[in-house]
């Protein structure tokens, strides 16, 4: 068969550890690739990463002077895999459903996570906008120290001693008061 610089194909087996692939090529059914790397845009102190899925179609290009070494320089939209949204968007859809999206009309970054979300920090986390809104069946605080430099308006609040609304004081003259809203 004729040299072929560039040529697709489908993923037919993954090295996650070697950031590597074989593909089995359109233009030769049956026949796998020797291993081949996979590029990426950033590998140095920036990292980058980002593995082609099973079955999925790539393009391959291969070095004329070693024609057994080639690289993956990425996959295409066929008629079969479409994106589920276009425009000037960018994201990142999974598998599990997770998504991470931006809208550059809007300015609207959306995630949106069939999991948990971890966020750390060795130093500060910041959030600052015009409103921030909390939607949630549970809210869990833990902190070695609270500050708020304003009101906070609440139904409710407990702590370890129980609910503050049903909370009596000893009054002037040694009695229970009432408990705070009845």
């Amino acid at each position: 068969m004729e040299f072929r610089m560039i040529r697709t194909g489908k993923v037919s087996s993954i090295n996650y550890k070697k950031s590597s692939v074989r593909v089995v090529f359109d233009d030769s059914p049956g026949i796998v690739s020797k291993e081949l790397k996979v590029l990426l845009p950033h590998t140095k102190e920036e990292k980058n990463y980002s593995m082609p899925s099973l079955r999925e179609d790539v393009v391959c290009i291969f070095l004329p002077h070693a024609p057994s070494t080639g690289f993956v320089i990425g996959s295409y939209n066929s008629g079969k895999n479409l994106p589920p949204e276009i425009g000037k968007v960018k994201y990142i859809f999974f598998p599990d459903g997770t998504r991470v999206k931006y809208n550059m009309e809007t300015n609207l970054l959306e995630v949106d996570c069939v999991g948990d979300i971890n966020i750390a920090s060795g130093r500060v986390v910041n959030i600052q906008a015009r409103e921030v809104n909390i939607t949630t069946e549970a809210f869990n605080v833990s902190a070695g120290e609270s500050n708020f430099d304003h009101d906070i308006n609440c139904a409710d609040v407990i702590t370890d001693k129980g609910s503050m609304n049903k909370h009596p004081h000893t009054g002037d003259s040694g009695g229970k008061t009432s408990l705070p809203y009845e």
